[in-house]
């Protein structure tokens, strides 16, 4: 089997190419076909910006703590659902903004990575300082919202940039697999934040006025030294766009079939052809019908996105739910020391992703694991409280079985939004669309704004009813749609199939010689 690393429509559709003959290829090694020195140099720098703009999205995503703390004006963020209520609307709003990724996606198809990414980064920037001028719930909810859509350009430039660059599929998974880490860095900044944010409004009326203005400053200069290296260093991943520079000849590998139609063959010095294309326009982003007709797609982003919902659900509930005592239904954590617990089940729960799902994926593919995955939230959410239940008696035993259950949580829910975001980058035709299917995906996380619907309808109920009915009620919605989502697994592929999920018409054949590689069983 030829393995094509670069992910470009050649100008052969399915549909032409099975008028043609059927011939065996043998594959022949070729011996200088390992990348130069600067080439690593050149894929390693661009990796690394790559992830250092994914660290600005996630250090402006977890720049929700400061924010609270102002609006509650206390230390405690356990003590009520009105506070998971408040954080949720928070994240909601941040949430609705993500809905401007499909246009920031297509954007990306057409435009270049770069230019998109840019845009985002800068304004970023400016929605960290503006934010510092909120004093109340709806101008922090207004500025949220528009920093989810500045946002949403950076979460899918960075994916669509990582699948263009990566130079196979298990090299495309580990690089996949780092992000949960470097989401985690972003906590960083929250933490500098508070320290500058202390130090300094105890000084000046303006820091009185404007509490969120100090800490604000610290993460727009962050984010502000990110965008000037990424100006600097980022280059463009789009085939076409990333080196316009470079004559278009036989030897680049576009569109071969047609060059002899397009240009002038001539022979050099030891009797060679070459062949120059005079017409060699990049292919067209895909129609976003032509997108949403494909079942496998359609399937795969309705698991990601109640996928999504549990997950946020649950991370918003995490205050009162982790804080409530044991024999109300909860996890009985005190919520002094909720925050560090979460911090640390996220940093081991990241290292297990990274070392993890790579060898998952090696060994059994994408679905199995994934489906495996989606099996076990419901349990997840079914032990965690029984748990916390039977050892009520015990104070280090309930403190060691919920921070488990979290351990396990966070585990399974980040492999699985790891392994739907690879499906995506699997499930696209070209590199010329990928930027509006991830998009798509980034769009279809939408649903988690309902989060704050569960979060509101339990803090409106929750002076009629009990805190156990209550909590009760909360773990039953969190296993319904859990598992709705691993229902929706085992229906997921791997892989489009041809004139089912995409007419044969926009299939190229380069696509299904990338799709066979590394041992994947696609189209």
């Amino acid at each position: 089997m030829v393995a094509i690393h670069v992910r470009t429509r050649s100008e052969m559709s399915f549909a032409e190419l099975s008028l043609y003959e059927k011939v065996e290829v043998e594959h022949i090694d070729e011996d200088d076909s390992s990348p130069t020195k600067e080439e690593v140099r050149t894929y390693s720098k661009q990796l690394t910006m790559i992830y250092v703009l994914f660290l600005a999205e996630a250090i402006m995503a977890s720049s929700l703590q400061p924010q609270l703390k102002m609006l509650i004006n206390t230390d405690d963020f356990c003590g009520s659902l009105s506070t998971s209520y408040l954080r949720s609307v928070l994240d909601c709003a941040y949430t609705v903004g993500g809905v401007a990724g499909l246009f920031w996606g297509r954007m990306s198809d057409r435009i270049g990575r770069r230019p998109v990414a840019l845009i985002g980064i800068f304004g970023l920037s400016i929605c960290c300082l503006s934010m510092g001028f909120a004093t109340n719930v709806l101008s922090v909810t207004i500025f949220r919202l528009l920093a989810g859509l500045t946002s949403a350009s950076i979460a899918v430039t960075t994916l669509t940039m990582i699948g263009d660059i990566s130079q196979s599929a298990s090299e495309r998974v580990i690089n996949v697999s780092r992000l949960p880490l470097v989401a985690l860095c972003g906590s960083v900044g929250p933490v500098v934040q508070g320290v500058v944010g202390r130090s300094l409004n105890a000084y000046g009326a303006v820091w009185e006025r404007f509490p969120l203005l100090s800490s604000q400053i610290v993460c727009a200069s962050m984010v502000f030294l990110v965008a000037l290296a990424i100006f600097m260093l980022l280059e463009e991943t789009l085939p076409g766009l990333a080196n316009p520079a470079r004559p278009i000849t036989l030897d680049a590998g576009i569109d071969c079939e047609k060059a002899p139609f397009l240009g002038q063959a001539r022979g050099d010095d030891l009797g060679n052809p070459r062949i120059s294309i005079v017409d060699a326009a990049a292919p067209s982003p895909l129609a976003l019908c032509q997108i949403l007709q494909a079942p496998s797609l359609v399937i795969l982003l309705g698991s990601f996105s109640l996928l999504s919902l549990h997950s946020a659900t649950f991370d918003s509930l995490l205050p009162h739910l982790g804080h409530s005592p044991t024999h109300h239904g909860g996890m009985g954590l005190p919520c002094s020391l909720l925050g560090l617990v979460v911090l640390m089940v996220r940093v081991v729960a990241g290292i297990l992703v990274f070392v993890m799902v790579p060898k998952a994926v090696e060994r059994i593919g994408l679905l199995h694991p994934y489906r495996l995955f989606a099996m076990v939230t419901p349990a997840v959410y079914i032990v965690t409280p029984a748990l916390a239940y039977v050892f009520t008696s015990s104070t280090t035993s309930t403190a060691l079985s919920s921070t488990a259950a979290l351990l396990t949580k966070n585990a399974v829910t980040t492999s699985a939004q790891v392994l739907v975001a690879i499906l995506v980058l699997d499930a696209s035709p070209d590199a010329f669309s990928s930027g509006t299917i991830v998009g798509l995906m980034h769009s279809a996380s939408l649903v988690k704004a309902l989060a704050a619907g569960v979060s509101g309808a339990s803090f409106y109920y929750s002076s009629e009813v009990s805190v156990v009915t209550t909590n009760v009620a909360l773990w039953a919605v969190l296993v319904c749609i859990s598992v709705g989502g691993a229902v929706a697994a085992w229906f997921v592929r791997d892989h489009p199939i041809v004139n089912q999920d995409f007419p044969a018409e926009v299939l190229k054949w380069e696509v299904a010689f990338d799709a066979g590689a590394e041992g994947y069983e696609q189209v």
